[in-house]
């Protein structure tokens, strides 16, 4: 009777993971629909925000999608500045990367979750461009509260498709040799100890800002496995902008959102 009784826990057990992992796949694939549409507040903004959440589950679609050479136009932007802005209304969410593309779109999502840099942020869009533009067009601004961009040197129109596919393998070699054993929570440790500034500027504006969270990661954790990181960073990195996130972040502590609150006793 109570070998019956285990199996049935056994394969009530098997059952309901199977489930929740059709759910999971049901939702994710309706997250990634929205994601790929057109409206940035409405659609494409909030669908990463919950894509972000599902982690390690969603790499591989990324991937996927790094190799996707569909152009789709974003509306909906509001005063979101990026390579795309047609209209710059002199204040603005300042963001790197040419998302209306669809496989730099899929990039920046897998470069904030990973906190890698594989090279698909617009570095041409900086904030000495946003002044230079300022004081170019002030004017302008002020006769009509905002001004057209010519955005000339648009990296994604240089960019050229082998390009593209250069950086979409490379994530892809990585995926292949790092998949199995990834976690949010060493993603977290490498980027802290890569020296990379891209990377470091990803993984401080996570931990301080972040709202999606980290599987398994407590602020024991924070404070045991990843504080001691950014003490030692902070007595060598080069950075000015690293070592201001750094003296914040000591000042804060970790941001509550991104904790797994199931850990939590």
């Amino acid at each position: 009777m109570k070998i019956k009784f285990y199996f049935t826990l056994v394969f009530t057990s098997i059952f309901l993971s199977v489930n929740a992992q059709k759910i999971n796949s049901v939702k994710i694939d309706s997250l990634f629909a929205e994601f790929k549409k057109n409206s940035f507040y409405g659609n494409v903004s909030p669908a990463k925000k919950e894509l972000e959440n599902y982690q390690k589950d969603i790499i591989p679609e990324l991937i996927k999608l790094l190799k996707d050479t569909t152009f789709s136009k974003l509306t909906g932007t509001a005063d979101l500045i990026y390579p795309g802005t047609t209209t710059f209304y002199g204040r603005g969410e300042y963001l790197p990367y040419n998302i209306d593309w669809i496989s730099i779109r899929s990039g920046w999502l897998l470069e904030d979750l990973t906190f890698q840099d594989f090279g698909y942020k617009n570095i041409d869009v900086t904030d000495e461009t946003l002044m230079k533009l300022s004081e170019e067009n002030y004017n302008d601004y002020i006769k009509k509260g905002s001004y057209e961009l010519d955005w000339k040197n648009k990296t994604i129109e240089e960019r050229t498709a082998q390009y593209r596919k250069n950086i979409s393998l490379n994530a892809k070699k990585w995926w292949k040799e790092n998949g199995k054993k990834w976690n949010r929570i060493s993603a977290i440790k490498e980027a802290l100890e890569s020296n990379n500034e891209n990377r470091l500027s990803n993984v401080f504006q996570y931990l301080r800002f972040g709202e999606s969270k980290s599987d398994n990661l407590t602020v024991e954790i924070f404070n045991n496995e990843i504080k001691p990181i950014i003490v030692s960073l902070k007595k060598t990195s080069k950075f000015p902008e690293i070592q201001e996130q750094i003296e914040s972040i000591l000042v804060e502590t970790v941001n509550s959102k991104i904790l797994d609150l199931s850990r939590v006793q």
